[in-house]
């Protein structure tokens, strides 16, 4: 199994700093998210941002990656850089989010049972817990005016790792469409994904203020 963990972004919402290298506990996020997907992958690739070569040779020279590649504008794009690198015979790719540091081995290996079990894909989610409605935008005196409210029974929050059979995520990147997870692209293929229960730790570090709750989390996890 095959592990992509994505640390190219550039940290626009977290202050224009990348938010990988932020440190968490005794180690920085991007390391341990790598250390996660190798305690659960046979082979793990980091896409990291154009100009970060010297930092992906130090991640390989270490172990905590077998491959780095340069990832690109998008999200999509990364994994495509990812998938290029990956040996053809690869049957189940794993893609998470270095900004979801504290996802355990245990999710990564739940996804990829799933995928085994005959999914095409398999994502954990967690049920949405708060009321959630549609907005119009801009409304009048430029706020934002609600449109519905949604019927949330039938949501659920998605998280990182995504577990895919090989073939069908790189028949899903083929056309070169973008989305916000690998999942959606598999979905408007055709393809089969299932949803297993996610983690309510397993928080995206997004802002400086989940850095901070990540940090409290660790503690909890020992």
């Amino acid at each position: 199994m095959w592990a992509v963990v994505l640390a190219a972004g550039a940290g626009r919402r977290y202050g224009g700093r990348p938010k990988q290298y932020e440190v968490l506990g005794d180690e920085r996020v991007i390391d341990r998210s790598l250390a996660t997907a190798r305690a659960a992958a046979d082979h793990v690739v980091v896409v990291l941002a154009p100009g970060e070569e010297s930092e992906g040779e130090a991640l390989v020279a270490s172990g905590a990656a077998d491959q780095a590649v340069t990832g690109g504008a998008e999200r999509s794009d990364s994994v495509r850089a990812a998938l290029a690198v990956i040996d053809e015979e690869a049957a189940v790719v794993v893609v998470h989010d270095a900004a979801r540091p504290l996802a355990s081995a245990e999710l990564h290996l739940a996804v990829v049972a799933a995928v085994h079990a005959g999914a095409d894909a398999a994502i954990p989610g967690l049920e949405v817990s708060d009321t959630i409605k549609r907005v119009e935008r801009p409304g009048p005196w430029g706020k934002m005016v609600v449109a519905e409210t949604i019927d949330r029974s039938s949501l659920v929050a998605v998280q990182t790792p995504q577990a895919f059979r090989a073939s069908v995520l790189r028949a899903a990147h083929a056309g070169g469409s973008g989305a916000t997870d690998d999942a959606a692209l598999v979905e408007a293929s055709g393809g089969r994904v299932i949803v297993v229960q996610g983690e309510a730790t397993n928080i995206k570090i997004t802002g400086p203020d989940d850095l901070a709750v990540a940090t409290a989390l660790l503690r909890t996890l020992g």
